[in-house]
């Protein structure tokens, strides 16, 4: 990884625009929160701007009432995308428009390198890994609140550390920010296990909805998006369910299905034989790891389910 494009980047300007993919998830919040505190810890002007709201379990975050739906007029001197693999993924147009100069730091490997400067990472775990990377290289002595949000984007992108992509060295990484003031046991609390009763709810009713196919090896669960409004929940209370479809013995692939009337969008999970990337390349505008992806399609649900089926069983073989 070269890093002198973004020192230099950095040391060059004075105002910066973040913003990530929709859906916001552990790694991007965590990830963007770091970046601020880094850029502001250096007399830069920053705002920090996302398309969608911040998961209330995020909320303990330091810093974490600076991300904001509201969009800022611009323009900024330079804009930073972070754990977003192409810029249809930020969810808002005129994105050009903010600024000449586009940083794009991901570890997403079907990233399509649309940054004047791209620092991406593909086999990185998460894009908290590269900017703790970053850091390390200029050899930045931070907060506890920093290594506790680096932290989080590291332990969600991991699925807790349960994915393949943990490995010894990820391990070393979360050890180092321990020792820098992340509570391990709390941001695991906060993250995972502090649902309120009509998340927990909301829960249970994806679960009722659990399905087999092709002997088992493929597993599905479904939530309408109306749902969440019925019961007083959160989008952010269903995060983490996909990663449930996969934990039968024989399941070789998992998807989590959400949906509206016109939407079907479908957050897709591997053990490792089917690369579920690949399967969500073959939707327009989706993509993701060999583990974990996801993608859209523009048709109601039951066609939807219907064609997804159809491509995961003729992966299977």
């Amino acid at each position: 990884m070269i890093w002198s494009d973004l020192d230099a980047v950095i040391g060059a300007n004075s105002s910066f625009l973040i913003s990530s993919h929709v859906g916001l998830d552990g790694d991007c919040v965590g990830s963007q929160l770091a970046m601020y505190w880094y850029l502001t810890s250096l007399g830069k002007r920053v705002c920090v701007y996302n398309h969608d709201s911040l998961p209330e379990k995020f909320g303990f975050l330091t810093n974490a009432a600076v991300l904001t739906q509201e969009r800022p007029a611009g323009p900024f001197d330079v804009f930073m995308v972070l754990d977003c693999s192409n810029p249809s993924r930020l969810g808002w147009n005129g994105w050009k428009e903010m600024s000449p100069r586009v940083v794009n730091i991901d570890h997403h490997r079907d990233n399509v390198r649309f940054g004047t400067i791209n620092l991406v990472m593909p086999d990185g775990a998460a894009t908290g890994q590269v900017i703790h990377e970053y850091f390390t290289h200029r050899n930045v002595v931070y907060p506890a609140h920093v290594a506790e949000s680096l932290y989080a984007a590291i332990m969600t992108d991991t699925g807790a550390f349960r994915f393949s992509n943990t490995n010894a060295g990820i391990l070393r990484m979360c050890a180092d920010l321990c020792d820098r003031g992340a509570d391990s046991s709390e941001i695991y609390e906060k993250v995972y296990a502090s649902f309120s009763a009509s998340g927990l709810m909301l829960q249970s009713r994806i679960w009722s909805t659990l399905a087999f196919y092709r002997d088992g090896k493929i597993c599905s669960m479904e939530m309408p998006y109306g749902l969440i409004a019925d019961l007083g929940a959160t989008y952010g209370d269903s995060e983490g369910m996909a990663d449930l479809t996969i934990i039968g013995a024989n399941v070789e692939v998992g998807m989590l299905i959400k949906y509206d009337e016109k939407l079907t969008h479908f957050s897709l999970r591997s053990k490792g034989r089917v690369d579920v990337g690949k399967i969500a390349m073959q939707v327009k505008g989706g993509g993701g790891h060999s583990g974990a992806a996801g993608c859209t399609m523009e048709m109601p649900f039951k066609e939807a389910k219907a064609a997804m089926l159809a491509i995961i069983e003729k992966e299977l073989g």
